[in-house]
């Protein structure tokens, strides 16, 4: 359901109506949208991000680095398994440079965009794929997904889970060494006990972006169904409306485990 959108475009002015056509589908709730952006490559391989916008907080400041949002987690730990789709976009031309250096998520998917094309980058929660790739199908058809859950969060428990082994196995191999195993031995669990407090951050942060999100989306939701015009026109289209109330119900439960186990 919660995936990152990265879909191509031959020209900058297609990324920008693609990204008013899914901005058109958050506002008519087809689809919840967080963070946007749109990453172009000129001829000459230099990216810029045309544009930036977080639907929770407003827009983005670039200068100083992406604040916040769960673009600036996908690095490091978190982002070891993050890329563009594998085929989606081929023979970059020129040298590739790093998108202003502030998201190495960015960065990465800046390197993979071909010379004199853009790429908009999208943080949504959708049902199924058919509003989005309609919604797309006029500007493009290189669309990639990627499951949160699958691709970011599982892998990074994953990873934490055997930093724990090797710490424990680690912890009890110093015990029985002698003196000077023990010197190598206590720089290697130094290490790995600052990759693992490392990662456990990027969790945190992370745990904290969903709640914001998650919470601003049911509440986005609630306040569209509480106008009169918007409530007639779903009890006309009972499909969505209970495709939408699904949505605010799993997003409900995922906001309620996060606030479980923080």
């Amino acid at each position: 359901m919660e995936k990152m959108i990265q879909a191509l475009f031959d020209s900058e002015r297609d990324a920008f109506k693609g990204l008013k056509a899914i901005q058109d589908l958050g506002a008519k709730q087809d689809i919840s949208l967080g963070e946007t952006y749109i990453l172009s490559k000129d001829e000459d391989g230099n990216a810029t991000i045309r544009s930036a916008k977080d639907e929770a907080n407003g827009y983005s400041t670039i200068g100083g680095g992406i604040i916040g949002g769960l673009i600036g987690l996908l690095a490091g730990p978190l982002g070891f398994l993050v890329g563009i789709g594998a085929g989606m976009v081929v023979g970059a031309a020129g040298d590739t440079v790093r998108a202003e250096g502030v998201s190495d998520y960015l960065d990465q998917v800046a390197e993979n965009v071909p010379g004199g094309k853009s790429v908009l980058v999208a943080h949504v929660w959708e049902d199924w794929e058919v509003p989005v790739n309609t919604a797309l199908e006029p500007f493009t058809a290189d669309v990639y997904r990627m499951n949160i859950d699958e691709h970011v969060l599982v892998p990074a428990k994953t990873e934490l889970d055997k930093l724990n082994e090797e710490i424990t196995s680690g912890e009890t191999a110093y015990l029985a060494a002698d003196d000077d195993e023990k010197a190598i031995l206590n720089e290697e669990l130094l290490l790995l006990k600052i990759k693992r407090e490392q990662l456990l951050g990027k969790l945190n942060e992370n745990s904290a972006h969903q709640e914001k999100q998650y919470a601003q989306w049911v509440d986005n939701h609630h306040l569209n169904n509480m106008d009169k015009g918007h409530t007639e026109k779903v009890i006309h289209d009972k499909e969505k409306h209970d495709r939408l109330e699904s949505r605010i119900a799993e997003q409900k439960a995922r906001l309620e485990d996060l606030r479980k186990n923080r």
